[in-house]
């Protein structure tokens, strides 16, 4: 279940998406938090630093990897897709669209709604 106060606590942090979704994840799926895995998640942050693939979805692909691996190549485009379906877009570039006021409003909801799906994935590839 997703923890709304957990979030706030690893933003205050600093995290960004990429990080909140591995250290949840991790957390969550009883796995122990490594934190140089975290500390190097930073470098898929704002999509590559570039706004290209959205932190959130490359966070999530990471979990599912590090969770699933005999199963991520099926996982992982589930979620795309998925991640394409409820967005249309994948970059976060495109998704922040100039504002930078949608860190605090889009994305938080986008975390929280990736996030479930991923664990929903995780529960269906036997997790």
């Amino acid at each position: 279940m997703f923890d709304q106060a957990r979030l706030r606590e690893l933003q205050e942090k600093g995290y960004c998406c990429t990080q909140i979704v591995l250290q949840m994840g991790l957390e969550d799926a009883g796995l122990e938090v490594n934190p140089d895995l975290i500390k190097a998640a930073k470098g898929l942050c704002g999509g590559l630093h570039s706004g290209l693939v959205c932190g959130i979805l490359s966070g999530a692909a990471c979990l599912l990897a590090l969770c699933i691996p005999e199963e991520c190549g099926k996982a992982i485009p589930e979620l795309v897709k998925w991640f394409q379906e409820e967005y249309e877009l994948l970059d976060c570039e495109e998704i922040l669209a100039g504002n930078e006021l949608n860190k605090m409003t889009k994305c938080p909801k986008m975390l929280k709604a990736t996030y479930e799906k991923t664990m929903e994935l995780l529960e269906d590839y036997g997790y």
